[in-house]
């Protein structure tokens, strides 16, 4: 099996609490390694309700070679919510979330202060599958971490795209690293009907 790099630059996490809900079988995430938290796997339909959600937006430059990515999103830790993801880079590329999250696993780690506000979690890991520049059919993995405030200061993303699904070649690779502007905000979700 191959092994995403964001796999490997995934932080260390320390499980405070965990809400997870994913669409997969027993296949392990390739969001986990031997450093982090392998996400359990769940009926969405009947065992997976947490009640967090992490909304942002900003741009973070890549330290390799100082593209400049923006993003958008509100997330939700339970993937039946709603959720909206933007993701834009140089040459007019973008890719937007078309189908509903296919895994979430939002994770509290103790050496991570979110607040303020409060929130029930720090980091969200995720993977969907959307549109790459009109396109359907790229999978998307990647790392949000709200460290309290100001963001651009303390928050981290990491970002894979590919141009397929999760065994084609990367769009965009932007490794684990901190915001330069806007914010990430893990938050208590509001009730929904």
């Amino acid at each position: 099996m191959r092994v995403p790099r964001i796999m490997a630059l995934a932080p260390m996490i320390m499980l405070g609490a965990l809400a997870s809900c994913s669409t997969m079988d027993d296949t392990p995430s390739t969001l986990t390694s031997a450093n982090t938290v392998k996400p359990p796997t769940c009926d969405p339909k009947t065992t997976c309700v947490a009640d967090g959600r992490m909304t942002g937006g900003g741009n973070t430059i890549t330290v390799a070679d100082g593209v400049k990515i923006t993003k958008g999103f509100t997330l939700h830790c339970d993937i039946l919510l709603s959720n909206n993801l933007e993701i834009n880079w140089p040459g007019g590329n973008n890719w937007h979330l078309t189908k509903p999250i296919e895994s979430a696993t939002c994770v509290d780690d103790p050496a991570i202060n979110p607040e303020p506000p409060p929130a029930p979690f720090d980091t969200f890991f995720g993977t969907a599958t959307g549109s790459l520049n009109g396109v359907e059919g790229s999978f998307i993995e990647f790392i949000l971490i709200d460290a309290g405030e100001p963001g651009g200061k303390n928050d981290q993303v990491a970002i894979q795209i590919h141009t397929g699904d999760a065994s084609t070649p990367l769009a965009l690779d932007v490794p684990l690293q901190f915001t330069t502007g806007g914010n990430i905000q893990a938050h208590y979700d509001q009730p929904h009907k």
